[in-house]
């Protein structure tokens, strides 16, 4: 009897399924891992697959002219890569971290290639560029020397971690030993941790998780003995409930928008700063809503402002780069009022929104301001506006773009406002001489030239405030500010120096994402007062469709509801540079994170404390919370279909090129 029970429990332990079973084809491309992967390919399941491939058979097939793998390392190192692909049609450009490039051939059989190439500590994008009817499949990738099998999916000591959306599901592990166990949910701004140790089975090898997050969190498995492989994974998030109150228009009234390139939220009074610079907008502000938490998606004019005008992020209508320009089969906010019967206008003094660049999409009415104009005092933003308030039918929706206070502009000559008593007036030229200086030899500025850099700043932003004087007194003439929607903003904010930096495009410093906006709503409608839950630029388009009574789908949504919290919610917002190889800043409670997807470099604040000090060192939970969940972000909005629309730079006139190089981005 003893002995057929032993033989029993041996045909048990020989039947059940080990870690050499295979992984689940189900798993999240999020995860997060802290181990070395060697090996990418379909028996690894989605571990690897971030976008635009698709599992055919044994292969990876590109279905996007640019796609992708996430690959995790442990350490920075120059290693081997061998790719095992197949492509029929002209070569094809493979990248790591988007810095280095190398080509693939065509071959109509697969084939091996090899390169040697730098691997970041962390995260690394191993991208494929190809173009529209080329076949590229992808059999297999190696890092370093072959092996027979691929690893298992944990081995001692190695973890991995995910983020996690309120919701339920479960996760099973198959192997032998132990693991350790670290859920962490965020409650108000901190991260509650609830550690355990689960063992597998004596018989089934199998460790079966339930998951349940009440709240935004992160989940970290660590095996502390044994090997194990995920077999299993099921999760479905909690549709989010947005208190989106209930309130309309009660007409079509008008709407203007009225925008300052580059204004710092923190150098206007209403958001706490000392000098005089805004007394318009402040005593505006007093009859609309300050929103005083509100972040541009992206710290590049035309792709911010391309997100305004759409709804969507950067990485949704792919104008990111200094050559693209807003597509023409998406829905822009002119065309969306425009098809409601409104007059529309766009009245620029800047070049980059213009219809080279797709932002008369739907407009009735285009005017561009140059330099000469305005500064002469013969053509002016107002003096439009005023023109053809008075012949446009209503109701009537104008985008009003001014260039200041953009580095390197200044006020005209004969403007009065210097904020340096007794000290020589700052020209354009001298203006852009010490922006120039500073780009040209990365050397932070002296204490005498960030003053004068400041106050020449601070100047610009007086004049647009009296310019912005002009057009509500005039929208108060014409008997159209109370019953008229009317938006304050920036597009971005401009670096002074509080990180060792000037401008913006290159650095999402809070300074630089974290922008003025100012809403006055219809009188009828009542709305007044401070909101404090984060908002975003994309929220604007959002916003006014649920004025009219419908919910679009978006990646913004209804300010209304931020208007209806007292406190912040979990919401997060994202910023970004416009390089090819981004770097991203994230909002969080009172958070702000960065990460450079180039080197996987991170920077954490407290904005309760010194916003200045990098304490990711003495936060690492909150660090890794950040992480993980940007790559949940970045999974559901970097995956949209949509392709960038380039434009040629000959394309432009030479005086876009001029303002490009006076403004830096040439």
């Amino acid at each position: 009897m003893k002995k057929n029970f032993l033989l029993f429990l041996l045909v048990l332990l020989l039947l059940s399924p080990g870690c050499s079973q295979s992984p689940s084809r189900e798993l999240p491309p999020t995860l997060m891992w802290n181990k070395d992967q060697n090996q990418i390919s379909p028996a690894d399941g989605t571990m690897n697959v971030w976008e635009g491939f698709r599992v055919d058979q044994d292969a990876f097939v590109a279905d996007r002219d640019t796609c992708q793998f996430i690959l995790w390392r442990s350490r920075a190192e120059r290693i081997p890569i061998s790719i095992n692909y197949s492509l029929r049609g002209r070569k094809v450009e493979f990248s790591v971290n988007v810095r280095k490039k190398r080509m693939l051939s065509p071959t109509a059989d697969f084939k091996w290639e090899k390169f040697e190439m730098p691997l970041s500590c962390g995260m690394n994008f191993l991208q494929f560029s190809k173009k529209n009817k080329d076949k590229l499949s992808v059999r297999s990738i190696v890092i370093g020397p072959f092996t027979k099998k691929a690893a298992p999916h944990l081995q001692p000591g190695e973890s991995f971690s995910l983020f996690y959306l309120p919701g339920q599901g479960r996760l099973e592990l198959r192997g032998r030993g132990k693991i350790e166990i670290i859920e962490q949910q965020a409650i108000i701004d901190v991260l509650k941790a609830k550690n355990r140790t689960v063992k597998s089975g004596w018989l089934s090898r199998k460790i079966s998780l339930p998951l349940e997050f009440a709240q935004p969190g992160l989940l970290t498995i660590t095996s502390s003995e044994g090997d194990f492989n995920i077999s299993a994974y099921t999760y479905a998030a909690t549709p989010a409930r947005e208190s989106n109150p209930k309130i309309t228009f009660k007409n079509k009234p008008n709407i203007y928008i009225v925008l300052s390139d580059a204004c710092q939220a923190s150098h206007l009074g209403t958001y706490g700063y000392q000098r005089n610079t805004s007394p318009h907008i402040d005593a505006f502000a007093a009859d609309a809503v300050v929103y005083e938490n509100a972040y541009t998606n992206a710290v590049f004019t035309r792709s911010s402002v391309a997100t305004i005008f759409t709804g969507l992020y950067p990485d949704t209508h792919k104008v990111r780069l200094l050559q693209t320009f807003l597509p023409q089969n998406l829905l822009t906010l002119p065309e969306y009022l425009n098809a409601k019967g409104y007059s529309t206008s766009v009245i620029t003094s800047t070049f980059a929104i213009s219809p080279n660049f797709g932002f008369t999409q739907g407009v009735d009415d285009y005017f561009r301001i140059p330099e000469k104009y305005w500064a002469r005092k013969d053509m002016s933003i107002y003096t439009q506006l005023r023109d053809w308030v008075e012949k446009a039918p209503s109701p009537q929706f104008s985008y009003m773009h001014y260039i200041h206070p953009h580095f390197p502009k200044v006020p005209p000559a004969d403007f009065p406002v210097t904020f340096r008593p007794g000290k020589k007036k700052t020209t354009l030229e001298r203006m852009a001489q010490l922006v120039r200086k500073h780009k040209n030899t990365g050397v932070p500025p002296t204490a005498e030239e960030l003053q004068e850099i400041t106050d020449a700043y601070d100047s610009s932003i007086a004049w647009v405030d009296g310019e912005f004087g002009k057009i509500l007194s005039l929208l108060k003439e014409k008997k159209r500010y109370d019953e008229s929607m009317i938006i304050f903003l920036s597009d971005h904010g401009e670096a002074l120096g509080e990180h060792r930096v000037l401008g913006h495009g290159s650095n999402v410093f809070e300074e630089t994402t974290r922008v003025p906006l100012i809403v006055k709503y219809p009188k009828s409608l009542d709305i007044k007062g401070r909101v404090q839950p984060l908002t975003e630029l994309a929220d604007i388009f959002p916003t006014i469709a649920s004025l009219f009574g419908q919910q679009l789908t978006l990646d913004g949504r209804s300010m209304l509801a931020a208007a209806a919290n007292e406190v912040m919610d979990e919401r997060m917002v994202v910023s970004r540079t416009f390089n090819r190889c981004p770097t991203y800043g994230m909002r969080w409670k009172n958070w702000y994170y960065l990460i450079d997807l180039g080197d996987n470099e991170e920077q954490l604040f407290q904005l309760g404390g010194d916003p200045r000090q990098d304490v990711g060192q003495h936060f690492p939970q909150v660090r890794s919370y950040f992480k993980a969940r940007f790559l949940d972000w970045y999974g559901r909005f970097r995956n949209g279909s949509g392709q960038a629309a380039e434009i040629s730079l000959k394309n432009l006139s030479a005086s876009e090129i001029e303002e490009m190089k006076t403004l830096g981005y040439l």
